[in-house]
């Protein structure tokens, strides 16, 4: 099987590093890739948010399978363009109505009402004035979000006035502001893997969002993940499938031909899960502790959804439980990190540690930094505890100019 995967984060080193494993593929491009990928597959240039050159891509390299790694492609109609075009080829990933779950907050907020979905309490607002208006009297804690993509930095959990007031000025993106309320409880990760008619529920994981120890500072990306979850019961993983299965209905029920994977942003609070959101793709980083976690070959698993054919027997995971730290830059969110050298990734490797590639390229033959989020290094054990610090062993070895990365990831008090 010839395949093409789109992104070039740790996500995509990931996936690109799993698809590589499976005996069923014969080909494998990344586009655009990065040092990473490239160990796996022959990294090609492409605009990956042009529907026409990605089709022609597709096309000129006789692709069996598409997979679409990142939300802003989907969003641009990639998906949409080459199942129109080039039908021979199968395509992991939703077309831009039904990537809309991601796109648009609102859209996604109101479908979670229309088909039922337990969720917070909310309010949309054309422009920032008007949330601004509402907010001067507002519940607080309050959350505030954009309502476009905005790379998993458009929420604020506003605790004071202050910070409230100022919030729908300062989302990374134009457009509607929704306001939440705000929820306590624990946050998970659920991906659902589907072909449009049926659907597999993988394990929970957990992501820390936010920049520094003890969950302060700005929401970014993802500094760390691990599966599975202490806290996850047998109770919240059938809350988890029912919600799971509604969005399904909800989606067959808006004429969506949806394929491809859901992301599900859960709270557990006292009275149940919360739906707090959808991506329309894998999450980053919570897909990198998957694909190490999966012990069934992911090929057969991607192409069936894609071609609406998904395999009826449940994946196969390993026992262990598996931890992964981002190594970040010194600006970011705020700004990328460009050309500074790396060094110790081959100790780490060396050490047992798996190192995914996230923001870097090579210049003048060496390795440099190429963005926010840099590197992520994960290992797994017998125990989270034993897996965190095979991790964290794993990052004493790596060093570039301003490097940051969480030192209590999987270790909140909570659970």
């Amino acid at each position: 099987m010839r395949v093409l995967l789109l992104g070039s984060g740790g996500r995509e080193h990931a996936l690109a590093w799993k698809i590589a494993a499976s005996p069923l593929f014969t080909a494998l491009y990344i586009a655009p890739g990065n040092p990473g990928t490239a160990l796996f597959g022959e990294n090609v240039e492409c605009d990956i948010l042009d529907p026409a050159a990605v089709t022609e891509l597709t096309r000129r390299l006789q692709i069996d399978l598409l997979v679409v790694g990142g939300e802003a492609p989907l969003a641009a109609g990639v998906a949409d363009a080459v199942r129109y075009d080039y039908p021979a080829c199968a395509v992991f990933g939703p077309g831009k109505v039904g990537a809309e779950l991601e796109w648009s907050k609102a859209y996604a907020k109101d479908f979670m009402q229309k088909y039922g979905l337990p969720t917070a309490e909310y309010r949309c607002f054309a422009t920032a004035a008007e949330a601004r208006a509402y907010l001067i009297t507002a519940p607080l804690p309050v959350v505030v979000k954009a309502d476009g993509l905005a790379q998993g930095k458009g929420v604020v959990i506003a605790k004071t006035r202050a910070e409230a007031l100022v919030a729908p000025d300062h989302m990374p993106v134009e457009g509607q502001v929704i306001v939440e309320e705000y929820l306590v409880g624990r946050e998970a990760s659920v991906f659902v893997l589907t072909d449009g008619q049926r659907c597999h529920v993988l394990p929970a994981t957990e992501d820390h969002k936010q920049l520094y120890d003890g969950d302060t500072g700005p929401n970014t990306g993802g500094m760390g993940a691990y599966s599975p979850v202490a806290y996850w019961s047998t109770k919240l993983q059938a809350e988890s499938e029912t919600i799971a299965l509604r969005t399904l209905a909800g989606l067959k029920a808006e004429g969506v031909d949806y394929r491809g994977v859901i992301f599900l942003g859960l709270m557990v609070t006292a009275s149940g899960i919360k739906l707090l959101e959808f991506n329309a793709r894998f999450g980053d980083p919570e897909c990198q502790v998957l694909m190490v976690k999966l012990a069934s070959d992911i090929l057969p698993y991607l192409h069936g959804a894609a071609r609406g054919e998904l395999p009826p027997d449940p994946l196969e995971w390993s026992q262990a439980h598996v931890a992964l730290v981002v190594a970040c830059g010194g600006g970011y969110p705020e700004a990328p990190s460009r050309g500074l050298p790396i060094t110790g990734i081959a100790e780490a490797e060396a050490a047992g540690s798996l190192v995914f590639h996230a923001g870097t390229a090579v210049s003048d033959g060496r390795l440099v930094t190429n963005g926010g989020r840099i590197l992520n290094v994960v290992d797994s054990g017998e125990t989270l505890a034993l897996a965190l610090d095979k991790a964290y062993n794993g990052l004493k070895f790596i060093s570039f100019p301003g490097m940051h990365y969480r030192r209590d990831i999987g270790r909140r008090k909570d659970g």
